[in-house]
């Protein structure tokens, strides 16, 4: 076989002698504990690893100073300390402390000459025992403990995710922003439960913070509390009203109007609410007056993160309270977690010079901006930044606009304190002062029309909108119904024909202000996308079209901790930001797994990557869905049933049928119309119906009216019915019912005569069976996407093999035979099974094909925990691993097979169960024999296999694993599989795939 390796560029971005200067400065232990857990490879760094003094820059502030780190995906970040002898309790907790506060250390390592102690980085800190409350584990500096500790938390363990399957004591439910985020709810709800109105208690909170930061930042010392309010600390200036008011006078004329506005009325503000404040920054019960530690360190807590905090803080307080127009909830907005800024970040500013322009229609509190803002400053000054160079891409390259004075107001504060924190010296305060940027670069107002407003005027320059480089956001989702549309018809013009929200609105009113090249990142719901209704799908395409070349990054299977507030699933539009071809859509799905629940990051592979052409789209709407949830062989196996086949709702229109909905009884005071020709009819209500069995117990059909009581036809058996929501299965609940009967909405059904009941039978086996869940899992409007519901419309679209030859075929003889047996019995597993097979031989797949339909069952039970839960533990290599090599080789050889040559054999690594990789290898041998699996005992640790294998193959096999998480490495003479250990990887449709990519890139090397 020709060789060629998918392998990464080593992305690590130091030269070899760099790398060989910084190891000379480690000390043994610690290099060697390095080494062993993989943060170093061959005494070099790894991929994401900072050593010395060269990770000093990365920290914010404070005192602790690691000797390594290593930061992954999101920022995740674990620290390393070596001392000759341990830390004291209060030293050890001091460092734990500024870690804590950073948010994104999740492991401090704490290295002595003979042992290692793991400490939790998430931990709230404690006033006494800290130390001993958040050590995790404590391990010798001997090879069986440090294999221990490698297979625990070493790198290979963080990067692929498998360290947070086995931590549950460490986790985000008490890290500084949802500490805080509680802390401040608590704050803001004592004081409006005293008298002082939401807005007033939240700008109260903001000043704290910020006059809080500038205190622990040491820009405003006891010296300059003394002399401008007469206190030493802030909470004792907040416990004197007299001094509050001073002090707030003074920060507002050295700093400026907009955080610290003189509109503010400071006159609604009493004693009480100053000193419940005072309170909160010292840590005292208002209940018992009790003192805690007071654990927040605003001159270490990110910028970015106060941003994302105050933005929950504000939507999830304000949706309850504001009026009807304006809550946040009313209006769609969900706030931004930082995973998501980053994600859009960046791909908008991957190769950006740091002069580039931002704009943000519906910024929120800032989230896109502070982040923007700061990577801008990072990559204008070269990582060297000075105050004329910071407030220089303050105050002309970042730009913003909300409808909510307060959100602008948050913006504002962020901006400032992100400008003070990148300051390399922010001394002296009075040197400080900001120029207001509300009205110059954040404005209050309509994004639809700011513009033409006296407070948008500085977005025209010599008349003319201003263009910018790069657009950002997140703008409301929700359909707002009816009257919402209308209203967005008359405002916009109903522009984007978005049938259902107004994301696509403000993506077109951004084109307002956009160049040619101007690149896109925004936050949309997917419905559009994934729902395949003509016009919304319409309204996508068009959008696409407009901005191409673009990327759909598919969030639906994280909305639970992306979206929490959610009602509907989203995507991210990336758009301009990396040469493709204008007419191919690039598709990003990123699934869900234990381990990035737990650590709020992006789990993404190549096989969760794949393309469309808008061509093809637009022809098959649904496509854009199968290709996020789909592979290769999943949309070959569609486009040849779509080709051969019928569909169910072309044949039921055949016979002069179609899909109805069922009765809705509604509530007795929407019962208003007659519903007298069902009385006394069986009447089946929700959860009645089994696969094949309706209860001949039903109760009688006695209401006299109901809201939408339908055509008494509707009910006329037989009748094929189906469930409309699927319970814990993916397999459609259908049945058929010889005689009449009332149903409720829901279910649908289709009459037919009396001639089709035994079709509608098959129909039913058809639509319960796994060929129909993968079906409906690829195209299905909702389900997968959303709610677990069918749609007429997605069950009309199923394939069907022809009725009246498969009626008149043993197969069909078959399956009428299973139905009538299953409508009397339980159904087992072995039942499934046999219906499934049979199903496979009505539509004549193959055994690939077969493969494709029933791993597609096993995705469609992703939808629930259970099965969410199945394809992230770990692969075995019998239930796993053998199945995957099998079909690997069938593959493989049919290829090979062609001239009698050659052929393949599969070598899986027996690794432990813990380890976080699973390996298997494909071997050639000449001349052909017959296929087999073996199981190979690794010598030494998952680490040693790796360079085992690197070395033979000539390739930085752990160096390309970093954001790769899958490889397959190519020889002439062999072929290694590496990836994530979870089941979802090692699938046999996985199998089918990868060996179709061997065979392509064959070719192609063969070729080159």
């Amino acid at each position: 076989m020709a060789s060629h390796g998918s392998v990464v560029r080593n992305p690590g971005s130091w030269s070899c002698s760099q790398r060989r200067m910084t190891v000379m400065a480690i000390a043994s232990p610690l290099g060697k504990v390095l080494e062993a857990t993989g943060y170093l490879e061959q005494g070099r760094p790894a991929p994401g690893v900072r050593i010395a003094d060269e990770n000093r820059f990365e920290r914010r502030s404070g005192q602790f100073a690691p000797d390594a780190l290593w930061r992954g995906p999101s920022s995740l970040t674990v620290y390393f300390k070596y001392l000759t002898s341990p830390p004291g309790d209060d030293e050890l907790s001091s460092w734990r402390r500024e870690i804590w506060n950073e948010g994104f250390a999740p492991l401090l390592w704490i290295i002595s000459p003979t042992t290692i102690e793991l400490y939790n980085g998430f931990g709230r800190p404690l006033a006494q025992g800290d130390a001993e409350a958040n050590r995790l584990h404590t391990f010798k500096i001997i090879d069986s403990e440090l294999a221990a500790l490698d297979e625990l938390a070493g790198r290979l363990a963080m990067e692929s995710g498998q360290f947070w399957l086995r931590n549950d004591s460490i986790n985000r439910k008490n890290t500084v922003d949802q500490r805080l985020l509680s802390e401040l709810s608590a704050l803001e709800r004592d004081l409006v439960a005293d008298d002082l109105e939401r807005g007033i208690a939240q700008g109260l909170i903001g000043r704290a913070i910020f006059t809080q930061y500038l205190v622990d930042r040491g820009i405003v010392d006891k010296r300059k509390l003394k002399r401008h309010c007469g206190e030493d600390t802030l909470p004792d200036a907040l416990r004197n009203t007299a001094s509050s008011r001073a002090l707030f006078a003074w920060l507002r004329a050295t700093f400026n109007g907009d955080m610290f506005p003189a509109s503010m009325p400071m006159s609604r503000l009493r004693h009480k609410h100053f000193v419940r404040v005072a309170d909160f920054l010292e840590a005292i019960d208002p209940g018992t007056g009790q003192h805690s530690l007071f654990p927040y360190r605003f001159d270490i807590i990110p910028v970015e993160l106060i941003s994302s905090i105050y933005e929950q803080f504000a939507h999830s307080h304000n949706a309850a309270h504001a009026a009807p127009d304006t809550s946040a909830r009313k209006l769609g907005v969900h706030y931004t977690r930082l995973p998501v800024a980053s994600l859009v970040l960046d791909e908008v500013m991957n190769g950006a010079t740091g002069n580039e322009t931002v704009v943000d229609l519906t910024c929120g509190s800032g989230v896109f901006l502070v982040e923007a803002f700061r990577r801008l400053v990072a990559i204008r000054s070269k990582g060297k930044p000075d105050r004329r160079l910071i407030r220089s891409v303050l105050y002309d390259q970042v730009f913003g606009v909300d409808i909510s004075e307060a959100a602008i107001r948050v913006a504002t504060f962020s901006l400032y304190l992100a400008a003070l924190e990148l300051d390399p010296d922010p001394h002296p305060a009075e040197a400080l002062k900001f120029r207001p940027l509300i009205g110059s670069t954040l404005f209050i107002g309509n994004a639809r029309d700011i513009e033409t407003t006296p407070e948008g005027a500085a977005l025209l320059l010599n008349g003319e909108r201003r263009r910018f480089d790069l657009v950002v956001g997140n703008p409301p989702w929700t359909f707002k119904g009816k009257r919402g549309t209308a209203q967005r018809a008359k405002v916009a013009g109903a522009k984007s024909g978005q049938p259902r929200g107004e994301g696509f609105d403000f993506v077109l009113r951004a084109l307002d202000f956009a160049h040619d090249t101007t690149r896109f990142g925004i936050i949309l719901s997917a419905m559009p996308f994934f729902a395949a209704s003509k016009t919304g799908a319409a309204a996508a395409l068009d959008i696409v079209r407009r901005l191409s070349p673009a990327t759909i990054v598919n969030l639906a299977p994280l909305i639970r901790w992306l979206f929490p507030t959610a009602k509907m699933p989203a995507v991210a539009l990336l758009a301009r930001c990396r040469k493709q071809p204008s007419d191919q859509l690039t598709v990003v799905n990123i699934p869900w797994s234990p381990s990035g629940e737990k650590s709020q990051t992006f789990e993404i592979s190549p096989s969760d990557i794949s393309t469309l052409s808008l061509a093809e789209w637009e022809k098959r709407p649904r496509r854009l869905k199968a290709a996020a949830f789909g592979c290769f062989r999943d949309i070959a196996l569609l486009s040849s049933l779509q080709s051969d086949c019928t569909t169910l709702g072309a044949w039921l229109e055949s016979i002069g049928s179609s899909w109805r909905d069922g009765l809705i009884l509604g509530t007795p005071s929407n019962r208003t119309r007659s519903a007298s020709a069902m009385r006394g009819l069986p009447f089946l209500e929700n959860y009645e119906m089994e696969n094949f069995k309706i209860p001949d117990s039903l109760s009688a059909f006695r209401e006299p009216k109901a809201q939408w009581p339908r055509d008494k036809a509707t009910f006329s058996g037989p009748l094929l019915i189906v469930k409309e929501f699927l319970n814990q299965s993916p397999r459609p609940i259908t049945a058929v019912s010889d005689k009449d009967v009332v149903f409720t909405d829901a279910y649908f059904g289709a009459p037919v005569a009396r001639k089709y009941e035994e079709a509608a039978r098959v129909l039913s086996v058809i639509l319960s069976s796994s060929f129909a869940a993968w079906f409906f899992l690829m195209t299905a409007s909702e389900f997968g996407v959303w709610k677990r519901r069918l749609l007429t419309r997605d069950v009309g679209l199923l394939p069907i093999p022809a009725l009246s030859t498969l009626l008149a075929s043993k197969t069909g003889s078959k399956i009428l035979s299973v139905e009538k047996r299953l409508r009397a019995s339980t159904i087992s597993d072995a039942d499934w099974s046999e219906l499934d097979a049979l199903v496979a031989d009505a539509y004549h797949l193959d055994a690939a094909d077969r493969t494709v339909v029933q791993d597609g069952l096993l995705r469609a039970e992703w939808q629930w925990d259970e099965g969410r839960q199945f394809a992230s533990a770990s692969a075995t290599t019998k239930a796993d691993l053998a199945p995957y090599a099998e079909s690997f080789l069938e593959v493989i050889n049919s290829w090979l097979g062609v001239s009698g040559k050659r052929s393949m054999k599969a070598e899986i690594y027996d690794l432990p169960a813990l380890s976080p990789l699973r390996v298997v290898r494909f071997v050639l041998q000449e001349p052909a024999q017959n296929p087999t699996i073996s199981m190979i005992q690794p010598h030494g640790r998952l680490s040693d296999v790796l360079k085992s294998i690197g070395s033979r193959m000539d390739v930085p096999i752990a160096s390309s694993l970093i954001g790769q998480r899958e490889l397959r490495v190519h020889s002439k003479q062999e072929v290694v599989i590496i990836k994530p250990a979870a089941r979802r990887y090692w699938m046999k449709i996985s199998a089918l795939e990868d060996a179709d990519a061997v065979v392509v890139e064959s070719f192609k090397g063969a070729a080159a």
